[in-house]
């Protein structure tokens, strides 16, 4: 086993013993998990073993490994209602997240992997997809750090947190300019 399968399943079992982030959930607070959070907070993940490790059920996905590690700039169309810009993010992982019925995927890529296809399966009509939104709960694979590079999610997410439509208008240039090197970068 893995050291990054061990602290996954070491976390599920911890957050699973402790329901604090449960009750949050269920009472709307906004969440954001990345990369192994997303797999940590599904149904089950799978192991380096072949096994399932037993997920929190708060996301209705399931991720197994993908037949190669994704590493690299990610960008992709946000599907999610408030989002217009492209979002960018660095990705490096080997899960392939499927999502359920429950879940809605955080955006459409159009450059990097995403969520993946599981090792042995063929890609799903529609095209990839990134991330996945349940809830109050948004997941995704996009580091970066994810936040600082898209600032418009940021934004959502301080909005729902704080129960308000707007916030104050903030202008950060270098922010703007590290999104445009970010989306070049990937489609080199």
């Amino acid at each position: 086993e893995t050291a990054i399968n061990a602290a996954q399943k070491l976390a599920s079992r911890h957050l699973s013993g402790s329901p604090g982030l449960q009750r949050a959930v269920a009472r709307g607070v906004p969440v954001l998990a990345i990369c192994a959070g997303m797999q940590v907070f599904g149904e089950w993940f799978m192991v380096s073993d072949g096994t399932r490790a037993p997920g929190l059920g708060l996301l209705d996905v399931t991720t197994s490994p993908q037949a190669t590690r994704s590493i690299g700039e990610l960008v992709f169309t946000p599907q999610l209602a408030g989002l217009a810009k492209p979002l960018t993010g660095f990705e490096n992982h080997m899960g392939a997240t499927v999502l359920g019925a429950d879940a809605a995927p955080l955006g459409r890529v159009t450059s990097g992997v995403g969520n993946g296809v599981p090792a042995g399966e063929p890609a799903r009509s529609g095209g990839p997809v990134e991330g996945v939104v349940q809830g109050s709960m948004i997941a995704t694979y996009a580091h970066g750090p994810v936040l600082a590079r898209n600032p418009e999610l940021a934004d959502l997410l301080l909005r729902r947190a704080l129960g308000v439509n707007s916030l104050p208008s903030v202008e950060v240039p270098a922010v703007e300019q590290l999104r445009r090197e970010r989306i070049a970068a990937a489609r080199r």
